[in-house]
């Protein structure tokens, strides 16, 4: 049990103590009971209040007006008619409010632990699928985390009118090169190809490996002049790892200039990529071939 989960516990039996207390202490002083049943269900009213909060300071509005109502009619009650004027009106009303103002303030207590608990599952959450979505062997962003991750970066680079770009870089002829060198080989050139590329991009880059020995890079902030520098050093570095295996080619996409979408980025990039390996050149887009 967490520490914010044990908060949460110690505040709900707080509020339950409270509550049980609160309705015995207004039942027992109050002289009529009709009054008394009517004034436990304020104090529940609000208890929900102060911890749902469907408008803010509900709960206080609630607790100032029913404190009031059950003042005036305990009032109303002990100037009506055969009265008894040794029962304690003015005692049940004191109780009443001080009843509802307490609950408030202890339901306040509990919705601050319940805020608290859910930003902390929010920021486990957050870890599980940042870890989850890293392929533990090549260190990169798993395909299938892709379009969510694209999709965040689009929607930064439009919120605050930034630049975007996306490189995609792969081998030519992969399939030769496992056939060659067998599988394991393969393995082993992909996660060293992962590593080389990360050690070569900032914190805000996210390298993902969509297939084979293809990898996607996210380059925030980085227009399509820059990001061609970066493909540049990837294929250096990635070809120097396949030695004779091949040759590198790399797609670039741009966020304004080539798309506005995630999924276009993606498409973009990969028609830039087949194009480069058609015409024999190692980077391409269609911002810098125009």
């Amino acid at each position: 049990m967490t520490e914010y989960t044990r908060e949460v516990w110690v505040r709900v039996c707080m509020l339950a103590i409270w509550l049980a207390l609160a309705v015995g202490g207004v039942a027992v002083v109050s002289p009529d009971r009709d009054l008394a049943f009517g004034a436990a269900l304020g104090v529940a009213i609000v208890a929900g209040a102060g911890v749902l909060r469907p408008i803010k300071a509900s709960h206080l509005i609630l607790a100032g007006a029913f404190a009031l109502v059950f003042g005036v009619i305990q009032a109303l009650r002990k100037v009506a008619p055969g009265a008894d004027p040794n029962a304690p009106y003015v005692a049940a009303a004191a109780v009443g409010a001080f009843a509802f103002a307490i609950t408030a303030m202890v339901a306040d207590t509990l919705r601050d632990a319940f805020i608290r608990y859910d930003a902390e599952l929010e920021s486990r959450q957050k870890i599980i699928e940042e870890v989850e979505s890293v392929d533990t062997a090549t260190g990169a962003t798993k395909r299938q985390h892709a379009d969510r991750l694209l999709n965040i970066e689009v929607e930064r680079a439009r919120r605050y009118s930034r630049q975007f770009t996306m490189v995609i870089i792969g081998p030519d002829k992969w399939e030769e090169f496992v056939t060659v060198n067998g599988q394991g080989q393969a393995d082993r050139t992909v996660t060293a190809l992962s590593h080389e590329y990360l050690t070569r991009l900032r914190n805000v880059d996210t390298l993902i490996h969509m297939e084979g020995a293809t990898f996607a890079v996210l380059l925030p902030e980085t227009p399509v002049t820059g990001a061609q520098v970066v493909a540049e050093k990837l294929v250096d570095v990635g070809e120097v790892i396949l030695g004779g295996g091949g040759e590198l080619r790399a797609g670039i996409a741009g966020f304004p200039d080539d798309e506005v979408t995630g999924g276009g980025l993606i498409r973009e990039a990969t028609e830039a990529l087949h194009f480069a390996e058609a015409a024999s050149i190692r980077v391409a887009s269609r911002s810098l071939l125009s």
